[in-house]
């Protein structure tokens, strides 16, 4: 193709080509910084080559390489203390607890007709007590029967002292108490106790036979678990004991029952799912969807708030672990479900 190359005689026959190839020239000059030189009448435009440091990519199209379902994360200030309560908590000698300061009520006053208590000084945590009237109803739709009975339930710290120091003191040594150290109690919690059956009047074991072998294979649903099951005793430590439930919340009982997971082991597995890694990810027996990660936090750290990077667009769930750090747990609600309103609850 051939190329057109001005001899520049045209700019010179008439006033108006000199006016009009001025104008184009001065155009040119403003209008690219590729302008670099004219030679015998050609104008020859050269961009200039732009270097790596001056290539920059937009918000919107850094954002658009994320994945748009992740969660997002926003930072809440946190009392520190509260490392130690929650429905998540280890309790043992190893990792003893603080007095339970608020959510206890009394389970005589707030039982329905399906329970009965041992005395009505019975007491665990609000949410636990709201769950076990649950499963005591469909306990009783199940088998038509309304014997369950709260034998023991939330021990107090200064309880429990008083029980270690009476064993130790007719003992002489604690090689010879059972009673475990004050806050190493799992009752302590508030969230456990010891189930048992009334009938007739009479205050008997509980059994896993027959009908009342229902609670332990539907439990879970509600968000308990079996504190110290069979052939676990190498992480908990305590032989088998179908009478002591733990209330863990929905929907950690549903996915440590699927998964045959004693608390010991779930905690470690949530452990290992740090905030800015890969968070567990489960659902539960309705379908609904969770994400549940691990935030550590320094328990010698005199400050009396934590920073804790929580879900900044759906509710969420957050209990201590009674040793260093937080577990957070998000609620997604069913898959073509719109986020929740966000907040703890």
């Amino acid at each position: 193709m051939a190329h057109y190359r001005s001899s520049g005689k045209e700019l010179r026959k008439s006033p108006k080509g000199v006016i009009a190839g001025l104008i184009l020239i001065a155009l040119l000059a403003a209008g690219a910084f590729g302008v670099r030189m004219v030679l015998n009448g050609m104008e020859s435009l050269v961009p200039e080559p732009v270097s790596e440091a001056e290539i920059s990519v937009s918000d919107s199209e850094a954002e658009s390489s994320e994945d748009p379902n992740a969660l997002k994360l926003t930072t809440f200030l946190y009392e520190t203390a509260k490392l130690h309560h929650g429905p998540l908590v280890m309790i043992n000698s190893d990792f003893p607890t603080t007095e339970v300061d608020e959510g206890l009520v009394s389970v005589f006053e707030q039982k329905n007709e399906y329970i009965t208590t041992r005395d009505m000084q019975v007491y665990l945590m609000d949410e636990a007590t709201l769950a076990l009237n649950q499963l005591a109803a469909k306990y009783f739709e199940a088998t038509g029967r309304r014997d369950l009975l709260v034998r023991n339930a939330y021990v107090s710290y200064e309880e429990q002292k008083q029980r270690y120091e009476t064993e130790l003191a007719a003992a002489g040594t604690t090689s010879g108490v059972s009673a475990a150290i004050p806050g190493g109690n799992e009752l302590e919690s508030g969230y456990s106790f010891e189930l048992g059956l009334y009938v007739n009047g009479m205050f008997m074991e509980y059994s896993t036979e027959g009908d009342t072998g229902w609670i332990l294979e539907h439990c879970a649903e509600y968000g308990f678990i079996q504190r110290y099951p069979e052939g676990k005793s190498d992480y908990t430590h305590v032989d088998n004991q179908p009478c002591i439930l733990r209330y863990v919340g929905v929907p950690h009982s549903w996915y440590m029952y699927k998964n045959n997971l004693c608390l010991e082991e779930y905690l470690d597995l949530l452990e290992s799912s740090p905030a800015d890694g890969a968070h567990l990810a489960v659902k539960d027996q309705l379908g609904r969807s969770y994400e549940i990660y691990y935030v550590s936090v320094d328990p010698n750290n005199p400050a009396l708030e934590t920073d804790v990077p929580c879900p900044a667009e759906c509710k969420y769930k957050i209990s201590g672990n009674n040793k260093h750090g937080f577990f957070i747990t998000a609620e997604l609600g069913w898959d073509n479900q719109d986020t929740w309103t966000s907040g703890l609850s």
